[in-house]
């Protein structure tokens, strides 16, 4: 959005982001609802933050997490955007 430099993408930028503050605020809202103390230990175990959960140590990789990106489908993009 910075590159840009209008206001018009920095108030499309602004909207997005409050959307997405709000659907994680009502998504794990309707989680403790519907499941109750089993949203709130999935809600404990997780984070909104892309890989904030593992770094704090409530969640661990498994030993072999790696193969899960030795398929084809992966490699062929990989392969393609590097080509």
């Amino acid at each position: 959005t910075a590159s840009l430099g209008t206001s018009t993408a920095v108030a499309a930028s602004s909207v997005l982001v409050a959307h997405h503050l709000f659907s994680v605020w009502h998504g794990d809202k309707r989680l403790r609802e519907s499941h109750g103390e089993a949203a709130e230990i999935v809600i404990a175990r997780t984070s909104v933050v892309p890989f904030l959960a593992i770094l704090e140590g409530r969640q661990v990789l498994p030993d072999d997490y790696y193969k899960e990106f030795l398929r084809g489908p992966y490699i062929l993009v990989v392969g393609g955007t590097l080509a």
